[in-house]
């Protein structure tokens, strides 16, 4: 049994509702088909992993393996969804009133990044996998678990921009969703951009990610004509007098 699956198991000791022995027999069943997919996409690489060296490993039939995820992608998503769910499960909790937007959001975003850095390969299947999805192709469940994620993980960060908002401390008049889709852009791009790298590093994501937050919440000071803004009154070129176009 893995670290992860004693954490989860002394996790539902400690508080959860107790499980009948049949529901508990399913859930050690999940996690050792989880720690075995994971195991075996990281020694392998996904491409060369098989359900059948998973079911294996997890001590369990393909039968059984594919009543709790049909497809390899399907288990790769299982993993994803259940790690992400529990890492973000506080995010943006408790933030204090006082604490700047870009020191509230940077925690949410090094946390993802750290894990992502253990595991860069699953993490790069997984958005091609949600890539997939979003282009029009039919969606498993856990597919579909792991696009909920995004609109949840809005709601939140638009609901401490509304904060921000409400106690002066973000000026801007445009609505709180507006900016968090400013937000979710920015960091989607900087999580992209950073998991191409052979060997990516949390902190240098990270620092990255601020750098880019802070341009976007300074502003870039800029003059030219934004829709809704009079455009600056342009100078009339001054003529040259008839002398000095004679002589020329």
């Amino acid at each position: 049994m893995s670290m992860k699956t004693e954490k989860i198991e002394a996790k539902a000791d400690e508080g959860a509702p107790v499980l009948g022995l049949r529901a508990r027999g399913k859930e050690r069943r999940r996690n050792r088909i989880k720690d075995a997919a994971r195991d075996v996409f990281v020694e392998r690489g996904y491409e060369l992993a098989t359900t059948r060296e998973i079911a294996e490993r997890a001590e369990v039939s393909l039968g059984t393996l594919f009543a709790y995820a049909p497809t390899k992608s399907e288990l790769l998503l299982m993993i994803v969804n259940d790690d992400l769910e529990e890492l973000r499960r506080d995010a943006l909790v408790d933030v204090p009133d006082d604490m700047p937007l870009i020191d509230a959001l940077i925690p949410l975003a090094r946390q993802d990044m750290v894990y992502w850095s253990k595991y860069p390969e699953i993490a790069r299947q997984a958005r091609r996998e949600i890539a997939g999805v979003l282009l029009g192709r039919a969606a498993d469940p856990e597919a579909m678990r792991f696009a909920s994620m995004k609109p949840k993980l809005l709601k939140h960060v638009t609901a401490l921009i509304a904060r921000k908002q409400a106690t002066g401390q973000l000026t801007t008049k445009a609505p709180a969703e507006l900016v968090a889709d400013l937000w979710w852009a920015i960091y989607n791009q900087n999580l992209h951009n950073w998991l191409m790298v052979a060997k990516p590093n949390p902190r240098q994501g990270v620092a990255e990610l601020r750098r880019l937050l802070t341009l976007a919440v300074q502003g870039l000071g800029a003059t030219e004509h934004v829709e809704g803004t009079p455009r600056a009154k342009e100078k009339t070129p001054r003529k040259t007098p008839l002398k000095a176009r004679k002589l020329a």
